[in-house]
């Protein structure tokens, strides 16, 4: 292995997911910057599928460098630190293995990045589906809903950490702080409000684009949703003085008085009890209604959120 020191490594941790893996590595392969300027670090999480041999596929069709490390199932931060300890690269450059990136999504991310050489700065590149994929609604609620957020803007807050195409330099993670590896969701924003408090800047490049090739279907919209609340719950139990970082992801105990009375009204009409009457008609409507139809499923998000806070609450007092 040339040990030169490369511009930019790419991180993809990943996990039984072989199939998916092998596109994302096909289009890692088809860059416009030259292939002795960046790696690409796949990172196994204990997977039991044909990842290893994908990755080694791949590292034989290609003339970037592929390094593939496996670790005991631990999770994907740690197989992101895992990874950022053997990368080679001066700025890490965060995917997910469902990331389809476009040829000049690399060099998007160093083209910003000289534009911005302080240590302190991210680059965030748009994510959107894939237009391989069938159309769902969730993509609408799930990945297209925040980044169109961000149309026009430059520099964003820390809430824009986001793993599935975000670019940092090293050598400020190395300083500053690496993922919280107890902690399965949200650990993308709960890294980046720690590095805030470093001067973290998030610089947002559209042209950096990458396609997310998944097919999100309801029930995994509706565990997204569930996930979302325990992991809320465990960085509130770790960080407790963090009430106001925390209502800006709407964490129910700490947002302002005037949301936490909607909240309550909210789960007195969604519950366990009337959500899978609400769940149908949400599917009724999806084609003749959309519009009612993501008000309901969103409603319906929220609801679960909250009810995976409280229980992840009362399981760690139980405890």
């Amino acid at each position: 292995m040339d040990s030169k020191i490369i511009d930019i490594s790419v991180i993809i941790p990943t996990y039984n997911r072989a199939s998916v893996l092998k596109k994302c590595l096909k289009a890692l392969s088809k860059q416009s910057i030259p292939a002795n300027t960046y790696e690409v670090i796949v990172s196994d999480d204990g997977s039991e599928d044909d990842t290893k041999k994908v990755s080694e596929e791949a590292l034989a069709d290609t003339a970037c460098f592929i390094n593939y490390l496996w670790q005991p199932n631990k999770g994907a931060n740690a197989a992101r630190n895992n990874a950022i300890h053997a990368a080679r690269g001066s700025i890490l450059l965060f995917i997910n293995d469902d990331t389809i990136a476009i040829p000049s999504m690399l060099e998007e991310h160093l083209r910003t990045h000289k534009k911005y050489p302080e240590e302190n700065i991210s680059v965030l590149g748009r994510m959107t589906v894939s237009p391989e994929v069938p159309y769902s609604i969730f993509a609408k609620l799930h990945l297209d809903a925040n980044y169109g957020l961000w149309k026009g803007m430059v520099e964003l807050d820390w809430l824009a950490f986001y793993t599935c195409n975000v670019s940092v330099k090293k050598s400020f993670l190395l300083k500053h702080g690496l993922f919280e590896e107890s902690i399965r969701y949200h650990e993308d924003v709960e890294l980046s409000e720690r590095l805030s408090h470093f001067g973290l800047k998030i610089i947002y490049n559209p042209e950096a684009l990458g396609y997310h090739d998944h097919y999100l279907q309801e029930h995994e919209y509706l565990n997204v949703a569930k996930k979302d609340g325990i992991a809320l719950a465990k960085w509130y139990k770790k960080s407790p003085h963090l009430k106001k970082q925390l209502s800006l992801v709407d964490f129910q105990l700490t947002v302002p008085f005037t949301k936490k009375m909607k909240y309550i009204i909210g789960d007195i009409l969604i519950n366990r009890a009337t959500r899978p009457a609400i769940i149908r008609t949400a599917r009724l409507f999806s084609r003749s209604w959309e519009g009612l139809s993501l008000f309901l499923y969103r409603k319906i998000y929220q609801s679960i959120k909250r009810e995976s806070v409280r229980q992840e609450l009362m399981n760690s007092k139980i405890d």
